[in-house]
C-alpha cells in the first residue's frame, strides 16, 4: 500500500507540474505584474512538490553522491576558484524535465554539479527569469548554468513602442543595451535572480566575436559597445542585489580577437569556450580533434587568469572515431589544461540549429563512447569516485568550512 501511495502522489505532483508549466509557457507574452509573480510562485511550489515526490519514490541517492559538492555551492568564493574540475551538461529535455540529465549521468557513472540550459531575452513567459527551473536544479543538488541570449527582436513593438523598429533593432543593439534601453527587462531579471539568492552562472551573449551566427556579433556591434553593454548588465544586477550571479564570458575559440571583447576582471568571474566537433556533416567542417578546436586556444583563454569553463563539449560520430576523440580529449585533461575548472557536455538527440538535417549528439546509446568517457574521467571526477565507493561515505559535508 505504501508503494501504491507513493506512486499515486508522484503522478499527482507530476500532473500538476505539467499543467502549470504548460500554462506558464502558453498564457501569452502580455502577462505582467502581480499575476506573473503569482504564477511564478505557484510554479516554484509545484517544483518543490515534484522534488518531494521524487525523493519519496527514489530516495536521496543523488544528493548523497553530490555531498562533496555542497561546500562549493554554498560558498560563492569556492565557485569562483574551485580546486576541482566540475562536470555538467545541457540536455535537450531541459527546461521541461531533468530526466535526460539523469539518463546521461547513469550512462557515464557520475553526477553533474552543474546543469546547463539556454534562454533568450524577450516578452514571452518562458523568456522571463526561469525561477522554477533554477529552483528545481538547486533542489536536484546542482548549480544552474544559464546561457542568456540577447535576441532583441523578441520584444514586441506594440508592448514597447519606445524601442527601435524591428528591421533595424539589431544594428548597434549592444550600444542600446549599454544606454539602458532594455533596463525594463534587465531589472526584473536581476530582481528575480537576487530573490533566488543561491549561486548561479550566467553565460551572457556568448560567442560575441563570431561575425556570422548571432546578431550581437561584430556584424552589428563594435567590441567597445559589447564591452559597455556587458558592464552595464553586470552593474545593474549588482545594484539590484544579484551578487549571487557568476558571470561567464565566452568568446568563440575560432575567431580570435579575445582581448577586444573582454569586459575586465571586475566584470568577469569565468571565461569559457565551446568544443564541438561537427565531423564531416557539412561542407564547412571536417574531423577536428579537441586539441585543434580548443587546446590550441587554451593559452589565450588562460591569459585572463580566470577559471575556464568548456561550455559545450561533444563530438558527432560522422567522419572519425568518436570514442577515440573523447578519450584523447579527456585523458589527463586537468593536468594538461590546469585552468579548466568546468566542462559541460552538450547533449541533444535533435539539434536543428546549424544544419538543415537535425544532428544527433546523444551519448548513452553509443557504448564505446560511454566506455571511453567513463574510463577517462575516473581518475579525476570527484562525483564518480564517490559513486564507486558507495552512497557518499567518506565525502566531506563541508561543515568545517574547509575544502574537501
Amino acid at each position: 500500500m505504501k508503494a501504491v501511495r507513493r506512486i499515486f502522489l508522484s503522478l499527482v505532483a507530476l500532473a500538476v507540474a505539467l499543467f502549470i508549466l504548460f500554462f506558464l509557457t502558453n498564457v501569452g507574452s502580455r502577462m505582467r505584474g502581480p499575476l506573473q509573480e503569482l504564477l511564478n510562485g505557484v510554479g516554484s511550489g509545484v517544483r518543490a512538490l515534484e522534488s518531494w515526490a521524487y525523493h519519496l519514490v527514489r530516495g536521496p541517492g543523488r544528493e548523497a553522491q553530490l555531498r562533496w559538492f555542497d561546500p562549493y555551492r554554498t560558498h560563492l568564493d569556492w565557485l569562483r576558484k574551485p580546486d576541482v574540475l566540475l562536470l555538467g551538461a545541457y540536455d535537450d529535455e531541459l527546461p521541461a524535465s531533468l530526466e535526460g540529465i539523469r539518463r546521461l549521468e547513469e550512462a557515464l557513472g557520475t553526477r553533474f554539479p552543474l546543469i546547463h540550459f539556454y534562454t533568450a531575452w524577450g516578452d514571452r513567459a518562458d523568456q522571463q527569469f526561469p525561477r522554477a527551473v533554477v529552483e528545481a536544479i538547486w533542489d536536484y543538488g546542482s548549480v544552474p548554468v544559464i546561457t542568456w541570449e540577447p535576441w532583441l527582436t523578441a520584444f514586441q513593438p506594440d508592448l514597447h513602442p519606445e524601442l527601435p523598429p524591428l528591421a533595424v533593432r539589431d544594428r548597434r543593439g549592444m550600444a542600446q543595451v549599454a544606454a539602458g534601453v532594455y533596463d525594463f527587462y534587465l531589472r526584473q531579471w536581476a530582481r528575480e535572480a537576487a530573490r533566488f539568492g543561491r549561486p548561479l552562472f550566467v553565460r551572457l551573449a556568448h560567442e560575441m566575436n563570431d561575425p556570422y551566427r548571432y546578431p550581437w556579433g561584430p556584424q552589428n556591434n563594435t567590441p567597445e559597445s559589447f564591452v559597455a553593454a556587458w558592464q552595464h548588465v553586470v552593474q545593474l544586477f549588482r545594484e539590484q542585489g544579484a551578487t549571487n550571479v557568476l558571470w561567464v564570458w565566452s568568446p568563440h575559440p575560432a575567431y580570435g580577437n579575445f582581448s577586444a571583447y573582454y569586459p575586465g576582471d571586475a566584470f568577469v568571474d569565468w571565461v569559457g569556450g565551446g568544443a564541438l566537433n561537427y565531423g564531416t556533416v557539412a561542407y564547412w567542417s571536417r574531423w577536428w580533434s579537441f586539441q585543434e578546436i580548443f587546446g590550441q586556444h587554451y593559452p589565450e583563454y588562460a591569459a585572463f587568469g580566470k577559471p575556464i569553463m568548456i561550455t559545450e563539449f561533444n563530438s558527432l560520430a560522422v567522419g572519425g572515431n568518436r570514442a577515440e576523440w573523447f578519450a584523447r580529449a579527456l585523458n589527463h585533461l586537468p593536468k594538461r589544461f590546469p585552468q579548466v575548472r568546468a566542462l559541460l557536455f552538450f547533449h541533444s538527440g535533435y539539434d536543428p540549429t546549424v544544419t538543415y538535417k537535425p544532428l544527433d549528439w546523444s551519448i548513452p546509446g553509443d557504448s564505446l563512447t560511454v566506455q571511453a568517457i567513463r574510463q577517462a574521467i575516473r581518475p579525476w571526477d570527484p562525483a564518480q569516485k564517490i559513486i564507486l565507493i558507495g552512497s557518499g561515505a567518506g565525502a566531506s559535508d563541508g561543515q568545517d568550512g574547509k575544502r574537501p
